[in-house]
């Protein structure tokens, strides 16, 4: 309980900071392109070291996180099976891994690096794996997709809305893409981008996705914490097709 009262306390003074308004605007400064060329030598290196030296993804511990966490969100296991998923920005280890016998996709832009350099990754058990950014349109999967998910990684790319068209050529008619991210005061050399519900509506509707639910934080998923360690909370979007 002491913990619980400490980390809502400990939000809220992050939520006041954010919002202390100077002439009635919240003191927020939103980013959704970066140069490429900064984003690889600072953002991507950066995020290589981390999981190289991240043991705890490689744990049983891992999975269980991910599987409350997707539960959150309202995914089962079973209901992609025999469908297509692609993971976007899927990190050394597969969380889509929650989804039994789905067809696995991962556009991951370190994929390379990681089955070279980390032993015990599992990015070898997709289906499909392309080691490129999620900016580069893949045709290969142009109108195939079921489901395109992408946990804790937007914040962490160079160019939102190339990313968001990208996904939407991804989506098949009726499919659904989720997007989940860390909400920055501003961006930094881990974060090159900092998205607010104020920058993502337009960016998603000029894209030609329909936002079908927007939420924020991830419950009890990650022990109380309302954000994958960046901001005083997670941006959740469910989004469709608006073109058809």
């Amino acid at each position: 309980m002491t913990t619980m009262v400490a980390l809502k306390r400990r939000a809220r003074r992050v939520v006041n900071r954010l919002l202390r308004r100077r002439g009635g605007a919240p003191q927020v400064v939103a980013k959704t392109t970066e140069s490429r060329d900064k984003w690889a030598t600072e953002a991507q290196e950066g995020e290589f070291l981390f999981h190289k030296n991240n043991k705890w993804r490689q744990t049983p511990d891992f999975m269980r996180q991910t599987d409350r966490l997707l539960r959150h969100f309202g995914f089962t296991p079973e209901q992609y099976a025999g469908r297509t998923v692609v993971d976007v920005g899927a990190g050394s280890m597969l969380r889509t891994k929650f989804f039994t016998g789905a067809h696995l996709v991962v556009v991951e832009p370190l994929a390379d690096r990681f089955l070279t350099e980390i032993e015990n990754t599992d990015l070898k058990d997709a289906a499909e794996l392309y080691s490129t950014p999620a900016e580069q349109l893949i045709t290969e999967l142009v109108g195939r997709c079921d489901l395109v998910i992408s946990i804790n990684v937007l914040d962490h790319c160079y160019d939102f809305p190339q990313i968001v068209d990208n996904i939407r050529q991804y989506l098949k008619p009726d499919g659904l893409a989720f997007l989940t991210f860390d909400m920055h005061d501003k961006a930094d050399h881990m974060h090159p981008l900092s998205l607010t519900e104020q920058t993502c509506k337009p960016i998603f509707a000029k894209a030609k996705l329909r936002i079908e639910k927007v939420t924020t934080g991830v419950g009890d998923a990650l022990g109380g914490a309302q954000t994958y360690g960046h901001g005083p909370f997670t941006l959740n979007y469910w989004l469709r097709r608006a073109d058809i």
